[in-house]
């Protein structure tokens, strides 16, 4: 891979452009397993029905679905370990060579690399749970709006609230992560100085910045997670004082609000996410002297 793919700067989308055939693959055994995995509340629900009605059908299909899930799941892992360990090598050798050949600073070029390593391994670990999450929540709405509207209009206005929560803090975690990946790309330096002073205030700001990191995640999860213990709270109270629906439903309606829950809660940390390598990639296309 040439070191040019580096000019004018790179964005994510640039990446799964060039690589979109190993990536391809990775995706749909992944909407595979997410399909599956969406089907599995049902399937409990229509096992405590036909187990009600002295039937064990229920139960086949049941552990049908689970090894399907082994399937796909096993098979995507497998593929995504060395489809993305080739994608990091051939990154890697092309960022080193761009960033040599403008004369970047050994210990910038250093930071920048390990920097590298977190955008690879978004789209590894982030982008499958994110496609995961697209099909959980639009699934997961169909069918509560299917057995119950009204838990379905809970769940959209408390998606409402947890995207406001955190679209407020996309400023904050912007800033905090320029800060602390400044630090970062000092490193080497520091560490060649050895000047123990310039170490402690290295580390001491390293420190400063991830606190506050963490700190406003932090504040962000508690706000999120109030909002989403009312709506199972209150969901539970409307599936069960419901007379049309079945005990096997009545147990899917709640499993499938839990399973809303996770989505929405995993959301807010691919966005953070998304905002911090927005950075980093505009720190790797960047090209400074010695």
């Amino acid at each position: 891979m040439s070191e040019h793919f580096w000019r004018g700067g790179v964005g994510l989308g640039d990446i799964a452009l060039r690589y979109r055939g190993r990536i391809a693959v990775t995706w749909l055994l992944l909407l595979g397993e997410a399909l599956l995995i969406l089907l599995v509340p049902l399937a409990i629900g229509h096992t405590v029905d036909t187990l009600l009605q002295e039937r064990i059908e229920g139960v086949y299909v049941l552990g049908a679905l689970c090894m399907l899930i082994l399937v796909f799941g096993a098979g995507r892992r497998f593929w995504d370990t060395r489809a993305y360990s080739r994608i990091y090598h051939d990154l890697g050798t092309s960022l080193v060579g761009f960033h040599a050949a403008a004369g970047t600073a050994t210990g910038t070029l250093s930071a920048r690399v390990a920097l590298l390593y977190e955008v690879v391994e978004f789209f590894e670990e982030y982008v499958p749970e994110l496609l995961g999450g697209i099909v959980a929540f639009i699934g997961v709405l169909l069918i509560l709006g299917a057995i119950d509207l009204e838990v379905m209009g809970l769940s959209l206005g408390a998606t409402a609230l947890v995207a406001v929560i955190y679209l407020l803090s996309g400023g904050r975690i912007t800033d905090y992560t320029r800060h602390q990946n400044d630090e970062i790309e000092r490193r080497v330096d520091v560490l060649s100085a050895g000047s123990r002073r310039r170490i402690d205030i290295h580390f001491r700001r390293l420190m400063k910045w991830n606190i506050r990191l963490s700190d406003l995640e932090t504040l962000c999860f508690s706000l999120v997670w109030i909002v989403l213990a009312a709506l199972l709270v209150t969901s539970i109270v409307l599936i069960v004082q419901n007379p049309a629906v079945s005990a096997g439903r009545k147990v899917t309606s709640i499993m499938y609000v839990f399973q809303y829950m996770e989505v929405v809660m995993g959301f807010p940390l691919i966005y953070q996410q998304l905002v911090r390598l927005r950075e980093i990639m505009q720190r790797l296309s960047k090209m400074e002297e010695t």
